[in-house]
């Protein structure tokens, strides 16, 4: 069986980052979502809130893309689904790298949802929506007309509700980044941002593999506490909000369990090798005791083992090809000059010798 995450169709390339869709979850999810609003009176209401938050959620994925170029590492894909964006990137193995390269999605946000307020101040004179429960589709009357939710208006000192056009995407715009923002640093868990940087604090004081464990452990009282809530509270129109909520739930709990089996495995570049604890030296490999019974791997462990295998060829295929790419930039160099090489041929030069000078620091 193939990995769920591969079933995606690129639709875009930019900054030499390929941008997909996954097809048999997010094409269906942006056609059930706009489908609903059409069918509710707000159709074109839902489509445009989908493009703003297909925006922010690329913008998220691109400041992690950027930020892992910055520490030494590269960025290959973003992938665009219901739950969001998921950027593929190389970075070093070391806590600065990925605490760096996790905390530039949520600045993006951040960073957005500061112009866009002060837009809505300064020429507006309305105070952004800063209510995470703030609906920016509210439905009024019979037949049914569609206005956003109140905002406060400082040059008339009372909520407000009749808003221009570019007012209200601009309202929009900020509540969608803004709740990213509060998603990604208050829910802790894989693979979150809030997890991936309480991981990469926890790493300093406590190594990688003890951090990691503590967010599984996180991911899952978060998850849990997401979905009790979800049950709870689920009634009327909040049915498809709460639903995604415990998708959300859900997705959590898979990646912490994949975490999980992952560093069980040593598959996370931990310090342990293959699992062994070597603190008793290489004796502690050659006990008198008899060695266990081997199990059969199950399902879970032989996809890990497939997964790990498909990672291996990537790599090495990877390898080879930035190995004939680095001699074909050095026939250059050596042709026309160091000057006659792009940016992002420097980049690549760059990158690839610190690679080397790490691996020869560590052999």
């Amino acid at each position: 069986m193939r990995d769920l995450l591969t079933w995606s169709i690129p639709v875009g390339r930019m900054f030499g980052i390929t941008i997909r869709l996954h097809v048999l979850l997010y094409l269906p999810f942006l056609v059930m979502m706009i489908g609903r609003g059409f069918a509710k009176g707000y159709g074109w209401e839902a489509l445009q809130i989908q493009v703003l938050l297909f925006v922010s959620v690329l913008l998220h994925e691109f400041g992690h893309c950027f930020a892992a170029r910055q520490v030494g590492g590269d960025a290959h894909d973003i992938l665009m689904w219901p739950l969001g964006g998921l950027a593929y990137v190389d970075v070093p193995h070391t806590p600065r790298a990925n605490l760096i390269t996790t905390l530039w999605g949520p600045l993006v946000n951040l960073t957005l949802c500061a112009g866009v307020g002060l837009a809505l101040v300064l020429a507006a004179g309305l105070l952004p929506p800063l209510n995470p429960f703030w609906s920016p589709v509210v439905l009024v009357g019979n037949p049914v007309t569609v206005r956003t939710d109140y905002l406060y208006s400082l040059a008339e000192g009372r909520w407000v509700s009749d808003l221009g056009f570019f007012t209200t995407i601009t309202a929009r715009f900020f509540y969608l980044n803004w709740l990213l923002f509060l998603f990604n640093m208050l829910l802790v868990g894989f693979p979150l941002d809030a997890g991936r940087l309480l991981q990469s604090i926890l790493w300093v004081y406590v190594g990688f593999r003890r951090a990691t464990q503590i967010v599984i452990y996180c991911g899952y009282g978060v998850a849990a506490v997401l979905a009790a809530y979800c049950f709870i509270t689920m009634e009327g129109e909040d049915v498809p909000a709460k639903l995604i909520l415990f998708s959300l739930a859900f997705f959590i709990v898979a990646s912490c369990y994949q975490q999980a089996k992952l560093l069980e495995a040593g598959m996370l570049g931990d310090e342990t090798l293959l699992g062994y604890d070597f603190s008793q030296g290489y004796t502690s490999l050659e006990r008198s005791e008899p060695p266990p019974r081997r199990r059969k791997p199950n399902f879970i462990q032989r996809w890990l083992q497939r997964r790990a295998e498909r990672r291996r060829q990537k790599e090495e295929e990877q390898r080879l090809a930035e190995e004939q790419r680095l001699d074909e930039l050095l026939a250059k160099v050596q042709r026309h000059g160091k000057d006659a090489l792009t940016p992002e041929e420097l980049r690549f030069l760059e990158r690839v010798s610190a690679r080397y000078r790490s691996q020869r620091h560590r052999s």
